[in-house]
C-alpha cells in the first residue's frame, strides 16, 4: 500500500514545476523498439498504469504504453502477431490496463501521437521491418475487437467504453450489438442499467445527428440500438422522463435540422411527458419529479407552459414555497420566473402580500424574491418586505442578470458590496463598463474586494481568469477618470500579481521606480535585508506573512522593471536625469545598507536599454553610467537582466547553437565598437559574448549527438 515507486507519480510545485516519471517512460519506450524487450516493457508500464493516481502531465504509463500498440503506427519494431500475444498476456496479469489499452489500439477517423525515442547506442531495428498496410490495421482491428467482447462481460462500465467507439469496432458494430441484447438481461442493479441507459442515448444522439457523416452508424444498426436502448429503460414513470428536465438534455433522435429545431423538440416532448405525469400521478407526481431532476426549474416552467388552470398553480406554488426541499423550492422558482412576463408586476405583488400574509415564511418571501427580474421594482418589494429579508435578498440576488442604467449598477453594486460580495460586484461592474460608471464607484469596489475575504475553492475554473480581465478594465477606465497618480499607485501594487499578463499591465508603478529613487529604495528593502557588512541591523517585522506578501510584491515589480530610468516619451534617455536618479538611488541605498543590491539591480534595469544614436548598443547615456559608477555589482545586474530578457527559446533538435552564435556576433561587434571610449561597458559586452558562445558549443554537441544517432 506504501510502495516507494509511487513517489515517481508526484511532481514539483508551482506552474513549471516538472513531474518526475518522464524519464522512466522515455527509457522504457526506447527499451520497447526491441520485440524481445516487448514482453518486459509492456508489464512495466501496465503495472504503473494500474497504480497510476493520474495528474496534469499528459505523460504518463497508460499513454506511453498505447503509442507502442497503436495500430497504424506501433512505436516497436515487433510484428502485429508478437503484439498480440504480448497484449494476450497482459489480459490475464493487468486485466484493467489491458482493458484501457485495448479501447486505445482500436482505429479512429482521427489520432496523433508524438514518436518514442530511440535508443542512442542501440541499434534494434531488425533486417526485415513488417509494413503496416490498411489491410495490416483492419486484421489488427479485427483481433482487438474479439478481445474486446471476450473480455466485456456485464461489466457497465466496459460497455460504455465499447458504446462510445462502436464504430471503431471491425468487422462492424453488429456482433457487439448482438452481444449487448444478449447480456441485457443479466444486468440487473438499477445504476449498471441507468448509466447504459443514459450512454445509449448519448450514442444515438450523436449518430442520429450526422447521418451522412462516414463514421454514422446505419440506420438499421441505430435502431437495433434503440430497442436495446428501450429495454434498458426505467420502469418508474417519474425515473424515465427525469432525464428531459436535465442541462444539456439530447433526443436519441434529434433530427438533423439543427439545434433550434432539437431544442423545440425537446420542449414539446417535456410538455407531452409531464402533462401524462400530471394526469396519472397528479401533483404529488410533479412534486417527486422535482425532488429527482438536476434542475426543477425547467420543470416549473415547463408547467407554466401547460397553461395549467390558476387553483392547480396556487397550490403547487403553495406546497413548494413551504417546502423544505430545495428542489422543490426551485420547482417555484422555475413557476414564477416563467409566468411572470404573463402575470407581471401585480401578480407579483399579490403573491408576495399572500405569502406575508398566510406566514408562508421568510424563505419563501425570497424564494420569490430571488425569481422575479432583477429590477429596480423587485429591490422596492425586497425592501419593503423588511431589513431581514432585504438583506438576505442582497446575499444571494444572481447579479449579471441585471441590466439598468447606470444608476441601477452602482445601486446594486453598493448593495452587493454592503452584503460581502465584492469581488462578484467588481465582476458585474466589469461587465457592465462600457457605462460612464464613476471613478469613486470603481475605486470603492477595488478596495473592498481587497478587504473581504473570498472563498477560493468555488467550482469555477474560470473565475481567476475573468477576474484578472474585469481589474484590468476597471484600472483602465480609472486611468481615463483623472484619478491622481498616487491612488493608482496604491491600486497597481495591491493587485500587481494579476497585472503582468492583462491588458493593463503595472504602468504607474513601472513609471514611479524610473523617476523617484527613494520608491526605488523602499521596493528594494521590502524585499532584500541590509548587507552583512553594512554595519546596519533592523529588528525582524512584527508580521512575517505580511511582510512575506510584500516582498513578494516587490520581487515582482523589480522582475517586470523595464524602463531605464531619464526615459523620454519619445524613448530616447536623457543622460543628466539618469545619472541624477542613479546617484540619488546608490546614495539612499548605501544608508539604509543596500548598495551591493540596489547596484545589480540598477544594472538589471539598464540593460532594458535601446540602441544608441550610433546604432551600438546600449545607449550612450548607459555606457556613460557603467563608466562612472565602476561597479561590478552595476556590471554584473546588466549581463543578467540582458539574459533574463531573452526569454525561453525553441529549436529543432538538430538545429545546434546557431541562434547563440548570432547573438555572440552581435555583442561582440558591440564591444569592439565601445573599446576605446567605454571600456568597461566593452568588458561586459565581450563576457556577454563568452557565455553565449559556450551555450552554442552545448547545443552543437547536443545537436551533434543526435545526429549521430540518426
Amino acid at each position: 500500500n506504501d510502495q516507494p515507486i509511487r513517489s515517481l507519480f508526484g511532481a514539483d510545485g508551482g506552474p513549471f514545476g516538472g513531474e518526475h516519471l518522464s524519464d522512466l517512460l522515455w527509457a522504457l519506450e526506447s527499451l520497447a523498439w526491441s520485440p524481445a524487450n516487448l514482453g518486459r516493457v509492456a508489464e512495466v508500464l501496465a503495472r504503473l498504469d494500474t497504480i497510476d493516481p493520474g495528474g496534469r502531465f499528459m505523460n504518463r504509463p497508460g499513454n506511453s504504453l498505447a503509442k507502442i500498440f497503436i495500430l497504424w503506427l506501433p512505436q516497436t519494431y515487433a510484428t502485429l502477431d508478437e503484439r498480440l500475444r504480448v497484449v494476450d498476456h497482459l489480459r490475464k496479469s493487468e486485466p484493467a490496463a489491458t482493458w484501457k489499452l485495448l479501447i486505445a489500439m482500436l482505429p479512429s477517423g482521427h489520432g496523433s501521437i508524438t514518436p518514442s525515442p530511440h535508443p542512442l547506442w542501440r541499434d534494434y531495428s531488425p533486417e526485415k521491418q513488417e509494413t503496416v498496410t490498411y489491410g495490416l490495421i483492419g486484421k489488427g482491428a479485427e483481433a482487438v475487437s474479439a478481445r474486446l467482447l471476450d473480455d466485456v462481460g456485464t461489466n457497465p462500465k466496459r460497455w460504455q467504453a465499447i458504446l462510445k467507439h462502436i464504430n471503431q469496432l471491425a468487422p462492424g458494430p453488429k456482433p457487439a450489438i448482438q452481444r449487448l441484447a444478449e447480456t441485457e438481461p443479466r444486468i440487473r442493479a438499477a445504476g449498471e442499467r441507468q448509466e447504459l441507459w443514459e450512454t445509449l442515448r448519448d450514442v444515438l444522439h450523436h449518430h442520429r445527428q450526422f447521418p451522412d457523416a462516414n463514421w454514422s452508424l446505419d440506420a438499421d444498426d441505430l435502431d437495433a440500438l434503440e430497442a436495446i436502448y428501450e429495454r434498458f429503460a426505467p420502469a418508474d414513470a417519474v425515473e424515465k422522463i427525469a432525464w428531459l428536465f436535465s442541462p444539456g438534455a439530447r433526443l436519441p433522435d434529434p433530427g438533423v435540422e439543427g439545434w433550434q429545431s432539437e431544442q423545440s423538440k425537446i420542449t414539446s416532448v417535456r410538455q407531452s411527458a409531464l402533462a401524462d405525469l400530471l394526469k396519472r400521478r397528479g401533483i404529488d407526481g410533479v412534486f417527486a419529479l422535482a425532488r429527482t431532476v438536476e434542475l426543477a426549474g425547467y420543470v416549473g416552467g415547463t408547467l407554466t407552459e401547460l397553461k395549467i388552470d390558476e387553483d392547480l398553480r396556487d397550490r403547487v406554488l403553495e406546497r413548494a414555497l413551504k417546502s423544505d426541499n430545495s428542489r422543490e423550492r426551485d420547482l417555484a422558482h422555475g413557476l414564477i420566473y416563467s409566468y411572470f412576463p404573463q402575470g407581471k408586476e401585480a401578480w407579483a405583488r399579490a403573491l408576495l402580500k399572500r405569502a406575508a400574509t398566510a406566514h408562508w415564511g421568510q424563505t419563501a418571501v425570497i424564494d420569490i424574491l430571488r425569481a422575479l427580474p432583477v429590477t429596480r421594482w423587485t429591490w422596492q418589494q425586497a425592501h419593503e418586505a423588511g431589513a431581514d429579508i432585504e438583506a438576505e435578498y442582497w446575499k444571494h440576488t444572481p447579479p449579471l442578470w441585471m441590466d439598468g442604467d447606470v444608476d441601477d449598477v452602482v445601486f446594486m453594486a453598493d448593495k452587493l458590496i454592503d452584503a460581502g460580495r465584492a469581488r462578484e460586484a467588481l465582476h458585474f461592474v466589469g461587465h457592465h463598463l462600457p457605462k460612464s460608471l464613476p471613478s469613486a464607484l470603481l475605486v470603492r469596489v477595488l478596495d473592498e474586494t481587497l478587504r473581504q475575504p473570498w472563498d477560493a475553492k468555488r467550482d469555477d475554473h474560470n473565475e481567476p481568469t475573468m477576474f484578472r480581465y474585469h481589474v484590468a478594465r476597471l484600472l483602465k477606465a480609472i486611468d481615463e477618470s483623472g484619478v491622481s497618480e498616487n491612488e493608482l499607485l496604491r491600486l497597481e501594487w495591491a493587485y500587481l500579481p494579476v497585472l503582468e499578463h492583462s491588458e493593463r499591465p503595472a504602468k504607474v508603478l513601472i513609471k514611479a521606480l524610473s523617476e523617484r529613487p527613494c520608491f526605488f529604495i523602499e521596493v528594494l528593502s521590502a524585499l532584500f535585508r541590509p548587507s552583512e557588512n553594512s554595519g546596519i541591523t533592523e529588528p525582524a517585522p512584527a508580521d512575517p506573512e505580511r511582510a512575506s506578501a510584500i516582498a513578494s510584491h516587490a520581487f515582482d515589480l523589480l522582475r517586470l522593471w523595464d524602463r531605464v530610468p531619464g526615459t523620454k516619451p519619445d524613448g530616447q534617455i536623457d543622460g543628466r536625469s539618469l545619472e541624477d536618479w542613479v546617484k540619488e538611488a546608490r546614495k539612499l541605498a548605501a544608508a539604509v545598507g543596500r548598495g551591493d543590491i540596489a547596484d545589480q539591480k540598477i544594472g538589471e534595469v539598464l540593460s532594458a536599454s535601446p540602441l544608441g544614436s550610433d546604432g551600438v548598443w546600449p545607449a550612450i547615456p548607459v555606457r556613460d553610467i557603467i563608466e562612472i559608477t565602476r561597479s561590478k555589482h552595476l556590471e554584473t545586474g546588466f549581463e543578467i537582466g540582458l539574459c533574463n530578457r531573452r526569454g525561453a527559446t525553441t529549436r529543432l533538435p538538430t538545429d545546434g547553437g546557431a541562434q547563440e552564435r548570432d547573438l555572440v556576433e552581435r555583442y561582440r561587434g558591440y564591444a569592439k565598437a565601445t573599446a576605446l571610449e567605454w571600456p568597461r561597458t566593452s568588458a561586459a559586452l565581450e563576457h556577454i559574448a563568452r557565455r553565449y558562445e559556450e551555450d552554442a558549443r552545448w547545443h552543437d554537441d547536443n545537436a551533434e549527438r543526435l545526429d549521430w544517432h540518426r
